[in-house]
């Protein structure tokens, strides 16, 4: 059997193709569906988003791993896999950066340094999960496995990650295991020293975002629930929120504790960085003669609002103004359209309230009487946290937006925006070209993060 690859839809392949494609000036397809897929999502796209939810976490169901591909698994693999993301050229790099894949955050940072990207976190997506919500059912669909692979390779960690209301469409057919590096592997090693640049530098880029999760083993955790507008404890004692949405998606509980594992709060799955990789990527630098920054921050909006003010300047060195602004989420992002046509990018982290209030905040710093894209994202999960189309209006001041995502009257379900987001953003960029040429060194970075 095949071993498992690692899931074309999880952050760590989107943003490492993207950053690839973007050091080259070229558009990169966030979510590769073949032709048959496409139309059949064009078609899907036409009928009411009841039949798209329905439809689509069924198709993710048959797109999974099989459980026993894991017998065959290599880390290696997954990591390989990221590597020929860079395959298409040989140039040298000044910059590399290593860390979290915060989305569109990553990406225009990596861009604005001139920086390969290499992730820390890999996902796999197995086929199984729970029909009902079990919490119990889903933490045996892959604990074997990541026990077993976390004690034979001293390099990773595992993080089984269950979120039965953010990717309740999802757990009910399928189960995720993440990978996390927690020393430099030999490959990442042999990259940075054919591609960095003599004297180049390293830029980590370390996530603080924590959550609760139960210790499994020496190097293995098990996360319940994920970012957004719905505290980490919520999704362990309860609410009558979470009972009405349990009870409306038919599942036999709205409370996912376990019994009899140690619970601690430690890096999010997603968002967080452990420690370990970053303190072997110094001692690297120090012994081969790389520069190494640190780029620590609390909150994954930190890195986005870097990313923006980054932008800005960048701007300001090439003595122009943005054209106008790209907010983007999870992801649905687009850096080599918003770089090509001289917009500032927004990264929401997901289509949850606490990322609408955000929006709100960092409005007040759009320039004035500039075109606005926003890319509601699809996500097929009507969630208790989920910010409604008329609090996205709200969030923008009612100021008018150009929609590069999910139709309003399909939201958040609009199956056609899988393969339709970014077109509208493109297309401006076509008609109203204006590159951004300049780069930032690695230590203009670090003087604006320490400056949040």
């Amino acid at each position: 059997m095949q071993p498992p690859q690692e899931s074309l839809e999880s952050s760590s392949p989107i943003v490492t193709r993207a950053v690839a494609a973007g050091l080259r000036g070229h558009y990169t397809e966030n979510y590769p569906f073949p032709a048959w897929q496409k139309a059949a999502l064009r078609a899907l796209g036409a009928f009411p988003q009841e039949l798209a939810r329905f439809a689509i976490s069924r198709f993710q169901a048959a797109s999974g791993s099989p459980p026993e591909s894991l017998a065959n698994f290599k880390l290696d693999d997954l990591i390989q896999a990221r590597l020929n993301d860079y395959a298409k050229s040989d140039e040298k790099f000044p910059t590399l950066t290593i860390g979290a894949a915060l989305g569109g955050a990553t990406t225009a940072l990596s861009l604005a340094l001139g920086a390969a990207f290499l992730p820390q976190a890999f996902v796999i997506t197995l086929k199984k999960g729970s029909s009902r919500g079990d919490v119990n059912e889903y933490l045996h669909r892959s604990l074997a496995a990541a026990l077993n692979l976390a004690a034979s390779d001293p390099r990773l960690m595992t993080i089984q990650h269950y979120d039965p209301v953010h990717d309740g469409w999802l757990t009910r057919h399928v189960n995720h295991l993440r990978f996390k590096l927690v020393e430099l592997p030999a490959q990442y090693a042999a990259f940075i020293r054919q591609r960095l640049a003599p004297s180049g530098t390293i830029v980590s880029l370390e996530g603080g975002a924590e959550w609760l999760r139960y210790r499994l083993g020496p190097r293995s955790v098990f996360q319940v629930g994920g970012w957004g507008d719905l505290p980490a404890e919520e999704f362990l004692s309860g609410s009558p929120r979470l009972e009405t949405y349990a009870r409306s998606a038919g599942l036999k509980s709205s409370r996912w504790a376990l019994e009899g594992w140690a619970l601690e709060r430690g890096p999010e799955s997603e968002w967080g960085s452990e420690p370990g990789l970053f303190s072997a990527l110094e001692t690297f630098c120090e012994a081969e003669g790389f520069r190494f920054v640190r780029i620590q921050l609390p909150h994954p909006n930190d890195f986005s609002r870097l990313a923006f003010q980054a932008t800005q300047r960048l701007l300001e060195k090439e003595g122009r103004a943005p054209q106008g602004v790209s907010i983007e989420c999870f992801s649905q992002f687009d850096a080599t359209a918003a770089r090509q046509a001289g917009l500032l990018p927004l990264w929401l982290i997901f289509n949850t309230r606490d990322s609408a209030r955000y929006l709100q905040e960092m409005s007040a710093h759009f320039p004035g009487g500039k075109p606005v894209f926003f890319s509601p994202l699809a996500t097929f999960s009507l969630t208790p946290d989920m910010a409604g189309w008329d609090e996205w209006r709200a969030a923008l001041a009612d100021r008018p937006f150009i929609n590069s995502g999910a139709r309003a009257s399909h939201y958040p379900a609009d199956a056609r925006a899988l393969i339709e987001w970014s077109r509208p953003l493109r297309q401006w960029a076509a008609d109203h070209p204006a590159p951004i040429r300049q780069h930032l060194e690695p230590l203009e970075l670090l003087s604006l993060a320490q400056q949040l």
